[in-house]
């Protein structure tokens, strides 16, 4: 029996940083909605087998969004094997309806976390957290922070003063894919829920429960979208594909 692995795809955020109107994952990016794109890049790595594993994507959306993201799906990816479930009140409590939805895994199985939102993100990205899983049991793709940062004090006045400066080189930004082995995600969430902790953040919670995490080589293209001027730079990005993009080790 091949090892699976699942992408669990939370598309069940409320989205009101982008305004009124159509839900931003329906939103326009170069001709194609924003939880097409997304579904693109995972599905060309679900097609092509990769590592020998089974793929399943379960989707984790909202009632007004599912009927219309089943018909998209059984439109463009009739041949992936995709099932879906709502969403909860938080991310936390999203994922871990997601994870209720696997029910033939295995310990050693993959589940990969990755927002609907972010759909930038490049099948190298998605295989690098696979291949990080070989020898890691949690992975999170990430990206070098590139400006300054400062720690800061908030006064009773309401004046934000800095407290400190620090070195940048020992941080990173962290995006997803987010990469598991069922056993640990299965544990994480069955305890976060229990313990009433939410988090936007899956390695989050991994670090909370003495799991290590390492990373694995992110794009700064791989942005969330959130506002109208994601739209804007998504819609850059894809015009433009192709330049090189840093990473650390």
């Amino acid at each position: 029996m091949n090892r699976k692995c699942y992408f669990l795809i939370p598309a069940a955020g409320s989205g009101t940083r982008m305004g009124a109107g159509q839900p931003k994952l329906m939103r326009n990016v170069e001709g194609s909605p924003v939880i097409l794109r997304t579904l693109g890049a995972v599905t060309d790595v679900c097609r092509c087998n990769y590592a020998g594993m089974d793929y399943r994507i379960i989707l984790i959306t909202t009632q007004d969004l599912i009927d219309n993201l089943k018909a998209m799906c059984n439109e463009y990816f009739p041949d992936i094997d995709i099932e879906f479930t709502l969403g909860g009140d938080t991310r936390t409590a999203s994922v871990s309806n997601g994870i209720k939805v696997i029910s033939d895994a295995r310990d050693d199985d993959l589940v990969l976390v990755h927002d609907g939102a972010r759909c930038l993100v490049t099948t190298d990205e998605i295989i690098a957290c696979i291949d990080g899983l070989n020898d890691h049991t949690v992975c999170a793709s990430a990206i070098p922070v590139k400006n300054t940062l400062k720690e800061v004090e908030l006064l009773p006045s309401g004046e934000i003063r800095v407290t400190s400066t620090p070195d940048r080189s020992k941080f990173y930004e962290i995006l997803t894919p987010q990469g598991f082995r069922y056993k640990d995600i299965n544990m994480c969430y069955r305890r976060a829920v229990e313990e009433g902790i939410a988090a936007t953040d899956d390695t989050a919670l991994a670090t909370e429960y003495g799991l290590e995490v390492y990373l694995t080589k992110g794009l700064y293209s791989n942005l969330k979208i959130t506002t109208p001027e994601d739209i804007a730079i998504a819609s850059e990005i894809v015009r433009s594909r192709g330049e090189s993009e840093p990473f650390s080790d």
